[in-house]
């Protein structure tokens, strides 16, 4: 039986709760994710692929979700904030506007990404995920490419020199965050094209297919909305291809132990990670 896991975007909630899912996955069917033949990762998604398969245990992955930027990253985005005072025009620039004229081919959330100016602060804190410098080989990790609206799945189209370069990539937030340059070209948070990329798995015809899926937790907002959409239809590709899906999205339990994470409650990661594992564990409880 092949087994593919999909860790999708989401931010700290999605960091909290990837790692719930992992831990109720273990306790369920006593498999660890990590041996899955295929993991992709997208934005939060990849950063806890990068440690689950790196082997880095469960309380240090909290702690470098928890703890503060180091002095050297307080430094970089000190430097950034004042390059973007001298020349705050300069900074408002869209970082990519001709992908507005190509609309039609790279969607219409792409062209508005086109449209932001590229973000204030640099990428390298997100390296800190990147437990190795050798690719998993079970690793994909898709990012958007600003100078085509392109999505480029890392570890199958192409393999940066680093893990951490595809890290910083997929998680580099439109508008918040300065593109990811690799080797030439500028690539943006995966998200931006789908935050789960369940998708690029289906030409594998995996037996059972695994997704956690945050971004898609119940809400009003337009990027939740077109999450859910997105999810709902990689789901059914991959449910055509005779693939057994399971998909797990954030529930009300999970949410409430998130509420004032991280800002007014950095320590609420410990009750996120107990949330979804048990949500896990009630879902794989329910199936068998």
């Amino acid at each position: 039986m092949t087994v593919g896991v999909v860790l999708g975007a989401g931010g700290p909630l999605g960091w909290a709760y990837h790692l719930g899912v992992i831990q109720g996955v273990r306790e369920a069917i006593g498999r660890d994710p990590a041996d899955a033949d295929r993991i992709v990762g997208t934005s939060a998604g990849a950063s806890i692929a990068a440690t689950l398969l790196a082997g880095v245990p469960t309380n240090d992955v909290i702690d470098m979700i928890s703890s503060p930027p180091t002095d050297s990253e307080r430094d970089q985005m000190r430097s950034a904030g004042s390059k973007m005072l001298r020349h705050p025009l300069r900074a408002m620039r869209p970082v990519a506007p001709g992908l507005a004229l190509c609309v039609r081919h790279v969607g219409v959330p792409t062209a508005v990404v086109g449209l932001l100016p590229a973000g204030l602060f640099p990428t390298l804190m997100l390296r800190k995920f990147a437990a190795t410098k050798e690719w998993p080989r079970q690793l994909w990790v898709p990012s958007v490419c600003l100078d085509n609206g392109r999505t480029v799945v890392f570890g199958r189209d192409q393999t940066p020199d680093t893990l951490g370069d595809a890290l910083e990539a997929t998680s580099a937030i439109p508008g918040l965050f300065q593109p990811k340059v690799i080797n030439g070209s500028r690539y943006v948070d995966g998200a931006v094209a789908s935050s789960t990329h369940a998708d690029v798995v289906v030409p594998e015809g995996h037996d059972v297919v695994l997704i956690s899926a945050p971004t898609a937790r119940p809400g009003g907002s337009v990027i939740r909305a077109r999450a859910r959409r997105l999810l709902e239809r990689e789901a059914e590709l991959l449910r055509a291809a005779d693939s057994r899906t399971l998909v797990l999205i954030p529930n009300e339990k999970v949410l409430v132990a998130a509420e004032g994470f991280p800002r007014r409650r950095p320590d609420a990661v410990v009750d996120i990670i107990a949330a979804a594992r048990d949500q896990t564990l009630a879902v794989f409880a329910n199936r068998t």
